[in-house]
């Protein structure tokens, strides 16, 4: 039996590129977030507050739920945070 080597644990996890894509890029921007709220010493709902959004949907980035978030609604967030969200696009041949 050979075992198989993955870039990342969404690689692992799912079969379809794609879906392993979005995944990762959603975990980016989910870290990135939390990262932010641990440093700011606001209190989940003031950072929500700020973010544009909830406090059980802040809830849910904070804790890892990402079948919750989307990325639209993730890059949205950081902006509201004043953050700038760049994107890398290469060809994975």
């Amino acid at each position: 039996m050979t075992e198989r080597q993955y870039d990342s644990v969404w690689d692992a996890l799912e079969d379809g590129d794609s879906l392993a894509e979005n995944l990762k890029l959603r975990s980016r921007l989910m870290m990135a977030i939390a990262e932010y709220v641990a440093e700011s010493g606001l209190t989940q709902t003031e950072a929500a507050r700020k973010l544009g959004t909830t406090q059980p949907r802040l809830n849910d980035v904070i804790r890892g739920r990402i079948d919750k978030c989307t990325v639209d609604r993730l890059v949205n967030m950081l902006s509201q945070a004043g953050f700038r969200v760049d994107m890398k696009i290469h060809h994975a041949a």
